[in-house]
């Protein structure tokens, strides 16, 4: 029989939005599946990498969009993948302003729809 461990610190809320993500190089969108503020499974219609690291615009209903500079791929499934958060590269985007976005690491992507 095995066992397996749940390693999150956190329950995952089943949470389904719509959401846009980009490496820089390509612009896809999807649908999260589960969130907090540590991380979630994300399904989408451009495949990705572990290790990968993403620029993700959450369309969080009758809130705020919130952007996420830095999301990182953790796990990749068929159709699903996990990304992991940082609160710190989070930020809802009526707040940012041009300062956030210059001190962004890496690739900066305007994704439009």
């Amino acid at each position: 029989m095995t066992v397996h461990i749940d390693k999150r610190r956190s329950f995952r809320n089943p949470v389904a939005c719509p959401v846009y993500y980009s490496d820089g190089d390509f612009h896809a969108s999807g649908m999260t599946e589960n969130l907090t503020s540590r991380g979630g499974c994300l399904r989408g219609t451009h495949a990705v990498t572990v290790g990968m690291q993403l620029l993700v615009l959450l369309i969080r209903p009758s809130q705020e969009a919130l952007l996420v500079k830095k999301a990182t791929v953790r796990w990749v499934g068929d159709e699903h993948f996990g990304v992991e958060l940082s609160e710190e590269d989070c930020g809802p985007v009526g707040e940012l302003d041009e300062a956030d976005l210059d001190g962004a690491q890496g690739t900066v992507s305007y994704m439009t729809h």
